[in-house]
C-alpha cells in the first residue's frame, strides 16, 4: 500500500526499481509480480512496467552497445543511472515512445534516483539511436553460449526468440475452461494437452487462479510429465521436483506421485501451491546425489540446469552463466540420473529432462548413461513442438512462447 504523501510511483519508476534489485542478484519473475502486486498500478501501466523491465533485460548487451558511443566510463556511473539510461534507451529503441513523450520523464526520474545524472540522462536519451552490432551482442546472448549454438545446433537464429515477450502459459486442472470464460478471460489451447494460453490477468487476482483451476507452467515444462505416460493408480517417483508442478499434473490424471527435493523451502512452498489446487503429493527431503531406498515402475528427473532453455522469461540467467557452467552442471546431473536409475523398478520408465539448450546438459549426459548403463534402452517418442535437434532424445526449440528444453525417456530391461 502507498504511505500517506507519498507520490505513486509510476510504471518506469517500478520498472527501475525492480531492476536495481535483479542487478543484486534477485530473480526477476518473483521481483517483477511482488513488486506489480503491491502497486497500484493497473492496466496499460502495469503493461509499461513489464514490458520495460523485461525487454531491457533481454536486449541488456545491445542497448550497453548503442549507449557506449555516448558515454566515456559507464562503469563509473551510480547503478541508478545506468539502469535510467539503459531502461529509457530501450524505450525509444524497441517500444518507440516518441522523445518529447519519454525523455523527460527519464530526467525527472533521475532528478529523484541519481542526482547529479538528469543532464546527462537528458543529453544521450535525446542522441542515442540503433547501432550496428555483431549478432551476439544483438541478440543479448554471451558469445561462448552464442558461439556454442552455432556449432551444436548448426545456426543461432532461435535466439532472436528469447526476446520475444513471454506469453503466460497456465496449466489447466477440471473447471479451469468454464472459470474462465465466466470471468471474461480470453485464452487459447496450448500445444499440449491440459495447457492453456491466457490474453487476460493479471493472474493472481483471477478467481480461476485462486480456486486452484490454473498453475502458471511452460508447456514445454507440462511435457516432461506428460512423457512418463504414468496411468492412472501408477507409483510415480518425482525427482528434484522442487514446489511439485510437475508431480500436480500426475497426482490430477490420478497417479500416486512422491515428490523428493534436496531444498524444504521449496517443498513447502509447494505444498502450500497443491493446498490451493486441491491434489495430494507426498513430498520427502533428500540429497538426491545418493541414492534413495525407494523404488517405482515410473520415474521422472527435471535435472537442476543453467537454464538456458529459459531465457526469455528468465532473462537475468544469460549474465549469469559463465564458460564451463554447463560442463560443470552436467557433472551435478550426472549422479542425480544415476539415482533416478536405481529408483526405476525393472520394466520401468524414466524420463531425464533439463530445460536448457547444451549439448553437456542434455546428450552428452545421455551418451555417458546409456554407456555406463547397458540395463537401460533409450525409448522413442513424439516431440509436440518443433525440434532442434535430435538423436539420442530431443531438444524442443524455443518458438512461439514455449521454453527450449531437452528430454530423453528409458526403459528399464
Amino acid at each position: 500500500m502507498k504511505k500517506p504523501g507519498k507520490p505513486r510511483e509510476g510504471p518506469r519508476a517500478l520498472a527501475l526499481r525492480v531492476l536495481l534489485r535483479v542487478a543484486k542478484g534477485k530473480y526477476l519473475e518473483p521481483t517483477l509480480d511482488l513488486a506489480l502486486e503491491r502497486s497500484e498500478l493497473r492496466g496499460p501501466d502495469r503493461g509499461l512496467a513489464t514490458q520495460l523491465a523485461y525487454g531491457t533485460l533481454q536486449r541488456l548487451y545491445y542497448l550497453d552497445h548503442s549507449l557506449k558511443p555516448w558515454l566515456r566510463s559507464p562503469e563509473r556511473l551510480p547503478e541508478p543511472a545506468r539502469w535510467i539510461l539503459r531502461l529509457g534507451t530501450f524505450e525509444k529503441l524497441f517500444l518507440r515512445t516518441p522523445d518529447y513523450a519519454t525523455v523527460s520523464q527519464w530526467v525527472e526520474l533521475a532528478k529523484a534516483a541519481a542526482p547529479g545524472q538528469a543532464k546527462l540522462t537528458n543529453a544521450v536519451l535525446r542522441r542515442v539511436r540503433a547501432e550496428k552490432a555483431p549478432p551476439w551482442i544483438e541478440d543479448s546472448i554471451p558469445r561462448f553460449l552464442y558461439e556454442h549454438w552455432g556449432r551444436f545446433f548448426g545456426g543461432t537464429g532461435f535466439a532472436r526468440l528469447f526476446n520475444e515477450p513471454p506469453p503466460l502459459w497456465v496449466t489447466a486442472f477440471p473447471g479451469a475452461e468454464e472459470a474462465l470464460k465466466n470471468e471474461g478471460v480470453p485464452f487459447e489451447p496450448g500445444p499440449v494437452p491440459g495447457s492453456l494460453k491466457l490474453m487476460g490477468g493479471p493472474l493472481r487476482a483471477l478467481s480461476a487462479y485462486r480456486s486452484g483451476r490454473i498453475q502458471p507452467q511452460n508447456p514445454a515444462s507440462l511435457f516432461a510429465a506428460q512423457l512418463l505416460e504414468a496411468p492412472r493408480g501408477a507409483r510415480v517417483l518425482d525427482l528434484a521436483g522442487g514446489a511439485g508442478l510437475k508431480a500436480a499434473w500426475l497426482a490430477a490424471q490420478g497417479a500416486q506421485v512422491t515428490s523428493y527435493d534436496k531444498n524444504p523451502r521449496r517443498q513447502e512452498a509447494g505444498k502450500k501451491n497443491l493446498k490451493r489446487l486441491g491434489i495430494a503429493v507426498a513430498f520427502k527431503t533428500a540429497d538426491l546425489t545418493r541414492p534413495i531406498a525407494e523404488q517405482a515402475p515410473y520415474v521422472l528427473l527435471d535435472a537442476p540446469c543453467t537454464g538456458t532453455g529459459t531465457l526469455r522469461h528468465h532473462p537475468e540467467l544469460r549474465y549469469r552463466i559463465q564458460p564451463g557452467g554447463p560442463e560443470a552442471m552436467a557433472k551435478l546431473q550426472y549422479p542425480l540420473l544415476e539415482t533416478a536409475a536405481t529408483a526405476t523398478l525393472p520394466g520401468g520408465r524414466l524420463v531425464y529432462a533439463v530445460c536448457s539448450l547444451t549439448e553437456a546438459e542434455g546428450m552428452g549426459v545421455v551418451r555417458r548413461f546409456l554407456a555406463e548403463h547397458s540395463e537401460y534402452e533409450l525409448e522413442p517418442f513424439s516431440l509436440p513442438f518443433p525440434a532442434l535437434k535430435q538423436g539420442p532424445g530431443a531438444y524442443a526449440r524455443p518458438e512461439a512462447g514455449l521454453d527450449g528444453f531437452y528430454y530423453a525417456r528409458f526403459r528399464r530391461r
